[in-house]
């Protein structure tokens, strides 16, 4: 793995490329997305709740992070730190589909698996071989402030003024008006106990550690690569 970054490192052309091909994917995805609603019925509707999603708005970083590394000349001193809640977003999506949210689904799509898997793996190979920046360690924290804003906009926003459209649009998808099963109340024996437990207790520092570990070992790669 070392050897492979090193010779994708030292080729300018290579570097790009697998970065454009992050873009191009996850922007597929996205484009795909949007195309797979205006088939069917309450375009509008389903075109614009598409973005009350952790999965898109995952995908739509990882467009926004290959954009500026392929477009910028200079890199912004903050956008290390956009990659790595990239990275955590984009792992969590992968695995949470996987885990928490197949389950509940009788098949899984083309799109699916792009946006959940094809494109999750492609942008951990992208962080890890191709790019040189990365977070200390002990800032792994910054990685929590996404989803725990996502948690506040899904009950602040999303299930007062959306909640019913989404039952109706979806009336057979578990928690639907809380856009996933897991924020939904009503899927634990114990109500609101059981989802802060499961979020809050179990979650929430499973993020938290599995963030540690990938920003470790992402510095030890960085170390491994330039010695």
């Amino acid at each position: 793995m070392y050897k492979l970054a090193r010779v994708l490192r030292d080729r300018e052309s290579k570097k790009r490329t697998m970065t454009f091909l992050v873009f191009l994917f996850s922007s597929l995805g996205i484009l795909i997305q949007i195309g797979s609603t205006l088939f069917g019925s309450r375009q509008l509707e389903f075109l614009g709740l598409n973005y009350i999603y952790f999965t898109t708005q995952s995908n739509l970083l990882l467009i926004i992070v290959s954009a500026l590394y392929l477009f910028k000349k200079e890199t912004p001193k903050w956008l290390p730190n956009l990659a790595f809640i990239a990275l955590i977003n984009i792992f969590i999506t992968g695995v949470v589909f996987h885990i928490l949210l197949t389950p509940y689904m009788s098949s899984v799509s083309f799109l699916n698996h792009m946006l959940h898997t094809i494109n999750p793996i492609l942008y951990i190979l992208f962080y890890y071989l191709i790019l040189p920046d990365h977070i200390e360690p002990k800032k792994f924290y910054i990685s929590l402030i996404y989803p725990l804003i996502f948690m506040a906009f899904v009950y602040l926003f999303v299930e007062p003024i959306f909640g019913d459209l989404l039952d109706q649009l979806m009336p057979d998808y578990v928690g639907a008006r809380f856009v996933y099963p897991f924020l939904d109340p009503k899927t634990y024996d114990s109500g609101v106990r059981g989802l802060a437990f499961f979020n809050l207790g179990i979650l929430a520092p499973i993020i938290a550690l599995t963030s540690y570990l990938m920003a470790f070992l992402k510095s030890k790669f960085e170390i491994k690569i330039n010695n």
